[in-house]
């Protein structure tokens, strides 16, 4: 499925990696897990790149992504994901703490079960 998935009002940037993001829940799309998310473009203003991360939690729950099997086939589906957000499309910068990105959105492939 390809969704449109709105910025926060209030990015979460507590200067740690596996405590910061934007975090999305399979729930939310009305699926069990994701088996994959990946961003499409850019922010919808140009702006914004984004880092997906399965499995992962602003709580710092595991952040990194399910192994592949043996077969390169991908690991098992995830009811979690993060999403960082930089300031560039160089993705060289994440968004400071705090800041409003409601007025854009971010366009994602999902696959899920």
């Amino acid at each position: 499925m390809v969704v449109d998935h709105d910025g926060p009002a209030s990015y979460v940037n507590s200067g740690t990696f596996g405590t910061s993001g934007d975090q999305i829940n399979a729930a939310d799309f009305g699926i069990g897990g994701f088996e994959m998310v990946d961003e499409v473009d850019l922010s919808s203003d140009g702006v914004n790149a984004l880092q997906v991360v399965l499995g992962a939690t602003v709580a710092g729950a595991t952040n990194l992504q399910p192994s592949p099997t043996a077969t390169g086939a991908p690991g098992p589906a995830v009811t979690t994901a993060v999403l960082h957000w930089y300031t560039t499309p160089s993705s060289a910068t994440e968004v400071a703490n705090g800041v409003s990105l409601s007025g854009k959105f971010v366009r994602l492939r999902i696959r899920g079960v």
